[in-house]
């Protein structure tokens, strides 16, 4: 689901907003290939085609459509509703159904971030994000993130964003102040020269 800019606070803009790896969906999808097959075999081979056996049809069409439910309907929304979001201020996170869960990080808080990855996540891209905070909770893991790689990126730029803004005020006033002293130097009366000495 998109994400809600009435969720924005003043001058916060989003920087990316994701969910998570396609590869969370493989195991659904071949669930729902596999009740498909199955029903179909049962149709077609193993169930007779005699009326006497219509009872046995539909307890296969039922018991399909409950799997097709369970383990691919639900992962799906499941998928569907879990989202990362990243914006200048914080790092938000989303997911449930019917009992939403959600978590914010302040970017001022964020110590750190890493990544790790299988080999399997390696081809495909995917890995978990290891954000270090200075909360009581510590490390907040992020399973299965799309392009791993460039969000953390992303969320190092916003941090050094972040430590830029908070270090230049003061930056910006000493290079101020050392050019008013150069200014104040050159346009002061320079001093009397020594007396020559005396023979």
């Amino acid at each position: 689901m998109p994400f809600s800019k009435k969720e924005l606070a003043v001058e916060e803009y989003v920087v990316f907003h994701a969910r998570a790896h396609w590869k969370t969906l493989v195991a659904p999808f071949l669930v729902l290939a596999a009740a498909i097959a199955g029903t179909l075999v049962c149709y077609l081979v193993l169930i007779p085609e005699r009326e006497s056996f219509n009872w046995l049809r539909w307890a296969v069409l039922g018991l399909a459509v409950l799997v097709i439910a369970i383990w691919f309907i639900a992962p799906l929304i499941r998928w569907a509703c879990r989202t990362d979001t990243l914006t200048n201020y914080r790092l938000i996170s989303r997911e449930g159904v019917f009992k939403r869960e959600g978590r914010d990080i302040p970017m001022d808080r964020v110590h750190a971030v890493n990544y790790t990855q299988t080999f399997l996540e390696r081809i495909l891209g995917a890995g978990t994000l290891i954000v270090q905070t200075a909360a009581q909770t510590g490390d907040v893991n992020l399973d299965d993130v799309a392009k791993v790689k460039r969000r953390q990126l992303q969320i190092n730029e916003q941090l050094l964003n972040r430590d830029f803004e908070s270090v230049a005020p003061d930056s910006r006033s000493g290079r101020a102040a050392e050019a008013a002293q150069g200014r104040f130097q050159s346009t002061a009366t320079p001093p009397p020269p020594p007396p020559a000495p005396t023979a």
